[in-house]
């Protein structure tokens, strides 16, 4: 089938776009990723596609879009991830009264990409739109793919990396529609709570701005955010941070001090105490888990 390609990519300038060149061993034996980005897309943003041999998943952060797939449109909005397949017919595009839609997206293929799409739709009832869980993985794969070497330095270590979050990725979108608390649940405003400090997980805020931000009352935000994702927005703050601290351990040589710095914590000493609390065991003796990033 030949590749059909239209598109206009009204984006702002820190949207951003990672492609990355899989070897030939594993687009014949694994999940491989083809490319991911992080868009923040204008009003004349859309794309129309036909017989590209991919997947796609697109998660929304903010903002509205529209799909046309198989004959029906379909709203995607904050909260919510769009499953297709890219060899039929499809169209999706900025909803024309929000003006914008910053999403994360990723292009995959191979492997039994097949089956895991055959079940998100089974269990989906047949649409490839769903709402992402309050806390579903998906909000951390999406950006760890979109961080994934594209030198081409280690092309065999990024492609096993690749294929070990994708897995995780399609496990958890077709889990998606199983999970009980789906994000249409949870009010407009603690979505958009929680959407903002994934987004700013490192920077340094407190109850008072965010009640002043999202104009909530510093307590009864703390309460409907503990309601519906099960932990305060600081203790959710501190669970991100220490999430992306993980990832930066297991995957870099920085140092504690540098990363505790990156992800939001100026005192070493505290984000030490405040990650053995989270993982029952120190920064250090985490990082030994993986002896090639132990600092020398």
């Amino acid at each position: 089938m030949d590749v059909f390609l239209e598109y206009d990519l009204d984006l702002k300038p820190e949207s951003c776009w990672n492609m990355i060149s899989a070897t030939a061993a594993s687009k014949a034996s694994l999940l491989y990723l083809q490319e991911s980005g992080d868009f923040w897309a204008g009003p004349r943003y859309y794309t129309t596609r036909e017989g590209f041999n991919s997947y796609l998943i697109k998660l929304v952060l903010s903002g509205c879009g529209t799909l046309e797939y198989k004959g029906q449109e379909y709203m995607v909005p904050p909260g919510h991830f769009l499953w297709i397949d890219c060899r039929k017919w499809q169209r999706y595009r900025t909803r024309q009264d929000t003006g914008s839609w910053h999403v994360l997206w990723v292009h995959f293929f191979g492997g039994n990409a097949q089956f895991y799409y055959d079940t998100f739709l089974t269990q989906n009832d047949g649409s490839p739109v769903a709402a992402a869980p309050i806390d579903s993985p998906i909000f951390q794969l999406m950006p760890a793919l979109l961080a994934l070497d594209n030198s081409g330095s280690n092309q065999q270590k990024t492609d096993l990396e690749a294929a070990n979050l994708l897995t995780q990725l399609v496990t958890a979108c077709a889990m998606a529609p199983m999970t009980t608390g789906h994000a249409e649940d949870i009010p407009q405003t603690i979505q958009a709570v929680r959407l903002y400090l994934l987004q700013h997980y490192q920077e340094k805020t407190t109850l008072e701005a965010l009640g002043a931000r999202f104009n909530l009352n510093p307590f009864y935000l703390q309460k409907q955010f503990k309601r519906y994702v099960g932990q305060s927005p600081t203790e959710y703050q501190i669970y991100l941070r220490m999430t992306k601290a993980k990832e930066l351990m297991r995957t870099t040589h920085k140092s504690i001090g540098e990363i505790a710095y990156e992800v939001g914590i100026d005192n070493p000493g505290y984000f030490t105490r405040r990650f053995k609390q989270q993982e029952g065991m120190t920064p250090q003796e985490y990082r030994r888990l993986w002896p090639i990033m132990q600092e020398v």
